[in-house]
């Protein structure tokens, strides 16, 4: 992304939740009511020509654009649904960290689940800015969590030094969420971003985050590892960079201090939320079918 621009992915992700709304409950996997009011114009206009469409057109026409992104619109839609459960299935939680925020509603959404902890939202200063000009229109009266908005620069800023100026307590019970985060990182930054989670939490500390996994090697390899990163690079300009084959992630994550409880696949994650119909969009190594859901654990609990 640019230094001095919001991130055009955060929108993107927002708006689809966004038009998720549109849908009828039955046919939701999550429901943002406040991710419209971040949108910008362009987005705006399309969500507004979206809900001028009879429902089964919505329906019809929301599938459509996910099975030819094959799958990647539920995936990211079904991760923010499993982060939310994660998060609500805590109890006593004092510190909560999103890392990558964008323009996230939990704040407001779940806070019932996160009254008596700090809700630290971590982004670029640019994306952090705008959300911070939109919030009050957006969220209105509506009851929040205490948040703590985390401006970083990652490339000429230490996330540890803003986190503790910010006010991070070290080693009290903190719940991690990485949401659509390390596969825009260089391999360097994800470590130093698993050290870091290891550092300042106490032992049993959660972390949940998505990873790109596509296939090791090979000529096929190549091209499918190069094929998001592309597209993203033409339509966002915020190209894949960190993509570890699925095999590697376990021993990665384990030299950085933290244990990998659970990796769920693409199509383990959709067939969870959408069943059978939908967990077959991400079959294959393209589309959802090379994300992968991961859950770790600070290492050293009993």
């Amino acid at each position: 992304m640019r230094p001095d621009r919001p991130s055009a992915t955060a929108e993107m992700v927002c708006s689809w939740r966004a038009v998720e709304g549109l849908l009828p409950a039955e046919a939701r996997l999550v429901h943002d009511p406040y991710a419209r009011g971040f949108l910008g114009p362009v987005r705006a206009r399309l969500l507004d020509a979206v809900e001028r469409l009879p429902p089964r057109a919505r329906i019809a026409l929301w599938r459509g654009a996910d099975r030819l992104l094959r799958g990647i619109v539920s995936f990211v839609l079904a991760r923010h649904r499993a982060m939310d459960e994660a998060l609500c299935a805590q109890e006593g939680l004092r510190q909560v960290v999103l890392l990558g925020a964008g323009y996230d509603s939990r704040s407001v959404r779940l806070e019932p689940f996160l009254r008596g902890a700090r809700l630290f939202e971590v982004d670029h200063p640019a994306t952090a800015a705008r959300k911070a000009s939109l919030a009050p229109r957006v969220f209105g009266d509506a009851p929040r969590a205490e948040v703590v908005s985390v401006r970083v620069d990652f490339a000429r800023e230490s996330l540890e030094e803003r986190l503790l100026a910010a006010g991070l307590r070290p080693g009290e019970r903190t719940f991690w969420i990485g949401e659509g985060v390390s596969m825009y990182l260089p391999e360097e930054s994800v470590a130093a971003t698993l050290d870091l989670v290891a550092r300042l939490s106490a032992p049993g500390a959660h972390l949940l985050f998505d990873a790109w996994c596509p296939p090791a090697g090979g000529l096929a390899g190549r091209i499918v590892r190069r094929l998001p990163a592309l597209a993203l690079r033409l339509v966002a300009s915020e190209p894949f960079d960190w993509a570890p084959a699925p095999s590697a992630l376990a021993s990665f994550v384990a030299a950085h201090g933290l244990a990998l409880r659970e990796v769920l696949s693409g199509e383990e994650l959709l067939l969870r939320y959408g069943g059978a119909r939908l967990a077959r969009r991400a079959r294959g190594v393209l589309g959802a079918g090379g994300l992968r859901l991961c859950v770790a654990e600070v290492a050293g609990a009993a």
